[in-house]
């Protein structure tokens, strides 16, 4: 029971490459249908393409970084609705971590936080609302997550997506 949030990521694989006025098949497409278990899934379908999710963080309790995705991404509206995040925002995200963790005073550290929409924020068994080790801890995890899955995903990749959601 508490704030429990996600972020995966998506990629969408097409079922062709259109080059030159030819269509071919994507073998990764046809791999990921073959996984499905069941023959022929797509035999009726009119979509070109499968979507797969990969959950790649988790946090617990962590409302100071649920605080910064549902007012920056979400319009303020906390309801347990995923919500999509591109890498420009995710980036956003990075640095303002980056900004609260550089700080060492405690003081000036809570309101680099409320600067950069990063502060704590109370609700139903969400967890301290104090800006203390354990707040740094999830900052720091979050440097180090969203640092490492960047570095995985070109730039350039307009097949992939994130998306965030909580739980409460």
């Amino acid at each position: 029971m508490g704030l429990d949030m996600y972020l995966n990521v998506r990629k969408y694989v097409s079922k062709y490459n259109y080059k030159d006025g030819d269509r071919t098949e994507v073998p990764e497409f046809s791999t990921l249908a073959d996984m499905s278990g069941i023959d022929n899934l797509f035999k009726y379908s009119g979509f070109s393409g499968i979507e797969i999710s990969y959950p790649v963080a988790q946090w617990r309790k962590a409302n100071g970084i649920h605080n910064w995705f549902v007012n920056n991404l979400a319009n303020g509206d906390d309801n347990c609705e995923p919500v999509f995040c591109s890498r420009s925002d995710l980036n956003l995200l990075l640095d303002a971590c980056k900004k609260v963790l550089e700080e060492t005073d405690p003081e000036e550290k809570s309101a680099v936080a409320e600067d950069v929409g990063l502060e704590p924020t109370p609700g139903f068994f969400f967890g301290s609302t104090e800006v203390d080790e354990w707040y740094d801890a999830d900052l720091k995890y979050t440097v180090e997550m969203l640092e490492h899955i960047l570095s995985l995903i070109p730039e350039d990749a307009y097949d992939w997506s994130f998306v965030y959601q909580a739980s409460w």
